[in-house]
């Protein structure tokens, strides 16, 4: 029978002679953290975790494997790596640059794994800017290292009437696993629920299209080892404690790259004075660079260079800018009259809710 992690811990602990400062400071692992895992609060710790007690216990083979087991078996099992409130939009698959970002959200990611306070990360910045992308290629790739799942809501911060943080709670409780009749009905109590699930689960929550500071502060979570991405039109400077990602356009080279990737390197290089000309009318917006590269590959006999002629009248870009149900004009009225220039596009400052 596989011994509870706690208690195997504490015995290990007391039988190597060491208090709890000492096994701190030998491991790295906070003091807090190994209370919490001996007190039972803190269940399932992570592999790398367990790995560092291990070795600052100086414990032999099989003790190192019996403690690795008991951290396992506590670790819920799950279906898939990506589930939850909803699943998350489709990664389309041709990302192109924020390696700076996405280095970031990865360092977090393993920051988050101790315990020690939650870790909140906001994706900022314009309509079409690529937030959401951001947020939804970062789950992607990261989502192996979150073995209690990873769940997606979308705010609807751009809506009249923005999802209410109470029914969020609801929502991602049900995904959690816990059952509806166990959900209180007072929003505190539902608040302080899901605050204590996530307090030993090793999630990761992405709230896309967050209206405001007001929606989100209650839907982040005290502590534990999870993380939360948001990401809103707004900064979001209200938040305390949140690591803030502001998104700018695309480097000339990145946009330039991500149309070469939508239209295909042959018909790109045929043509390369095009590509980064229409990038450039494009404002390096990602939202506008990938209609652009839509329109062409609807129409295979243009070239690059004639959809850019088609884009060099300023006051019927924003029109010309559209194709399906996808339009830059849309996105950026639904935001703010008021403009700023980004590049040679006209598209809204961050400042209002909704979606990239």
């Amino acid at each position: 029978m596989v011994s509870s992690f706690g208690p195997l811990l504490r015995r290990l602990r007391q039988e190597s002679g060491l208090t709890i400062e000492e096994l701190s400071h030998a491991s790295g692992v906070s003091v807090r953290a190994i209370g919490d895992m001996e007190r039972g609060v803190s269940r399932s710790p992570q592999r790398r975790t367990v790995q560092a007690l291990a070795e600052a216990l100086r414990v032999d083979e099989e003790q190192r494997a019996e403690l690795a087991e008991a951290a396992r078996v506590a670790r819920p099992r799950l279906s898939g790596p990506v589930t939850g409130a909803g699943q998350l939009p489709r990664d389309t698959g041709d990302f192109v640059g924020r390696l700076r970002e996405f280095d970031l959200l990865r360092d977090l990611a393993e920051q988050a794994e101790t315990g020690e306070s939650a870790v909140v990360a906001t994706i900022s910045g314009p309509a079409g800017i690529g937030k959401t992308a951001l947020a939804v290629h970062a789950t992607r790739h990261l989502g192996e290292a979150f073995p209690n799942g990873c769940f997606y809501v979308d705010l609807r911060g751009m809506d009249s009437v923005p999802l209410a943080p109470g029914a969020v709670h609801s929502r991602l409780l049900k995904a959690l696993g816990v059952v509806e009749r166990g959900i209180p009905s007072d929003e505190d109590e539902r608040a302080g629920l899901y605050r204590a699930v996530l307090g030993h689960r090793r999630c990761l929550i992405v709230l896309d299209n967050a209206a405001d500071e007001a929606q989100v502060r209650p839907l982040l979570p005290a502590r534990g080892p999870g993380m939360t991405i948001v990401t809103s039109r707004r900064s979001l400077a209200g938040l305390e404690g949140v690591r803030q990602i502001p998104l700018d356009q695309l480097s000339s080279e990145e946009a330039g790259r991500l149309l070469r990737v939508i239209v295909g390197e042959e018909r790109a290089a045929a043509d390369s004075s095009g590509v980064a000309e229409l990038a450039r009318l494009c404002g390096n917006l990602p939202l506008a660079v990938r209609i652009a590269g839509n329109r062409l590959q609807s129409r295979p006999g243009w070239t690059i260079s004639q959809l850019a002629d088609r884009l060099g009248d300023e006051e019927r870009r924003l029109a010309a800018l559209a194709v399906g149900d996808l339009a830059v004009a849309a996105a950026i009225h639904a935001v703010l009259p008021a403009a700023v220039r980004y590049g040679a596009l006209r598209v809204p400052a961050a400042g209002a809710g909704g979606r990239a």
